[in-house]
């Protein structure tokens, strides 16, 4: 059971390069391409050697760890391959289906998801674990003791809680930052190199996908530029979200109330920019732009095909939509692009008063221009986090009492707002940072959300699950 959840997308990929690489029967339809060299020394003869193996292995035995192949090497040699030869087609997609595959052998990527595995099987994940198995006792409750003597819970729950709490103090949970490492010094790279090569791929580049190839007794699926474009297209939109992840600092002291307290704490830099905060937002931008281009020129190759090829059974990804379906899914992504470039008018019941109204966002300066410390664009306040807990009890016909069956434990963050009346409580920037270009004043702010003076007060309560 290790990191199956992580590496089976992957294992997937890895699955399409050997495709890709002939290893089905002569009398099979070929994948079209450059021929490689005759050479019997040549790169591409050794990789597909090295291919024949790895499928070997893996059919022979489906629980062979991933990390017995020497993908980092393999994606070297592809890489070698495709540069001495430009443009052989299926050497570069396996250049970029290995260069995914290498973070599956990461030493730090590893080593991360252990110590989070870990965590959860000791129960570090989670503050209260209710046991339906002792539901119907006088209590079920994982927690801090400490603040729980008087609910009347059952000493053997109190010595479980105890256990979970000393596995908690002497656990060294991970810190986002050690996440967005990984992410800056592997994923993205990874995920760049991908993109890179799967770019190089001719248009023209068909490859068919045998039965033996699939170990399977289906037909034989065709892998077209329609598929290389979508595939692209979904990279792009992980580079996108790569870039943000790593934008913002999000690093907290602890994972419990303590934690939660430094993220409301008005005088913190949680999510605040990194240094290359900004660049890492603008190049989330053009990752999605380059997506939406991606996906929009899959979406033309389809329509061709649907034109030209109309026997679409064999194909990975069918060409199967009317031409209005075609026309929606364009104006989609043209929608998309048009939000993402400058001010737009929303309309939308923002005072809750049942009828709409409009505003213009600028969803550009999310990205041209992002926040930097969401919690500072709010009036000033101060802030102080508690666990409370809620019993719940049924009524024992029986006993003729109430029986305690569960605790409810929950997180109050307490809002005190410095101002002391409503013409006071003014945001600092009431266009947020440029996202209402058009909201030039507190009084616009507030009428354009319906906050009046009857609704406000001195302090506010906020109640999150733990």
């Amino acid at each position: 059971m290790r990191k199956k959840g992580i590496y089976g997308i992957l294992a997937s990929l890895l699955m399409m390069a050997f495709l890709i690489y002939g290893c089905g029967d002569d009398d099979k339809p070929p994948g079209p391409g450059p021929e490689p060299p005759t050479d019997p020394d040549s790169t591409f003869s050794e990789l597909t050697v090295t291919l024949d193996e790895m499928i070997e292995a893996m059919a022979t035995d489906p629980e062979t760890p991933l990390d017995n192949f020497d993908f980092s090497a393999l994606n070297q040699a592809f890489k070698n391959y495709e540069s001495a030869y430009p443009g052989h087609d299926m050497a570069s997609f396996g250049a970029a289906i290995t260069s995914l595959l290498m973070l599956t052998t990461s030493e730090d990527l590893n080593a991360l998801i252990d110590t989070i595995i870990a965590m959860d099987e000791a129960g570090m994940l989670k503050i209260c674990v209710p046991n339906p198995e002792k539901m119907s006792g006088r209590g079920n409750f994982f927690a801090f003791p400490t603040e729980i003597t008087a609910t009347g819970v059952e000493p053997n729950f109190l010595a479980q809680s105890y256990v979970a709490l000393m596995a908690r103090a002497i656990s060294n949970p991970p810190q986002f930052s050690e996440v967005q490492a990984i992410v800056r010094n592997e994923f993205l790279p990874a995920v760049a190199e991908a993109i890179r090569y799967i770019n190089k791929i001719d248009p023209d580049f068909v490859f068919w996908v045998t039965p033996d190839m699939m170990g399977e007794t289906s037909d034989s699926v065709e892998i077209d530029n329609s598929d290389f474009l979508a595939f692209g297209a979904g990279l792009s939109v992980i580079e996108a979200f790569l870039h943000m992840a790593v934008a913002y600092d999000i690093d907290i002291p602890s994972y419990d109330s303590a934690g939660l307290a430094y993220m409301f704490d008005q005088s913190n830099d949680w999510m605040s920019l990194h240094g290359d905060g900004g660049a890492q937002m603008s190049s989330a931008r053009n990752s999605f732009l380059a997506a939406i281009i991606k996906a929009d020129n899959a979406l033309n190759s389809l329509e061709d095909e649907q034109l030209t090829d109309l026997n679409q059974s064999d194909d990975l990804i069918k060409a199967s939509w009317t031409p209005s379906e075609y026309v929606l899914a364009h104006d989609a992504l043209d929608s998309v692009v048009t939000y993402m470039s400058g001010p737009q008018t929303v309309y939308a019941d923002f005072d809750g008063d049942g009828f709409d109204e409009s505003v213009r966002i600028d969803a550009s300066e999310i990205f041209n221009d992002p926040i930097d410390g969401i919690f500072s664009y709010l009036p000033p306040y101060s802030s102080e986090v508690t666990r409370e807990y809620d019993s719940l009890y049924y009524y024992d016909w029986y006993w003729d009492e109430f029986v305690l069956y569960d605790v409810r434990e929950y997180f109050v963050v307490n809002i005190t707002w410095n101002a002391d009346t409503f013409a006071g409580w003014v945001f600092p920037d009431p266009s947020f940072n440029g996202l209402l270009p058009d909201i030039n004043s507190d009084t616009e702010l507030k009428n354009l959300f319906g906050l009046t003076p009857d609704m406000w007060t001195k302090e506010m309560r906020i109640e999150l699950p733990d």
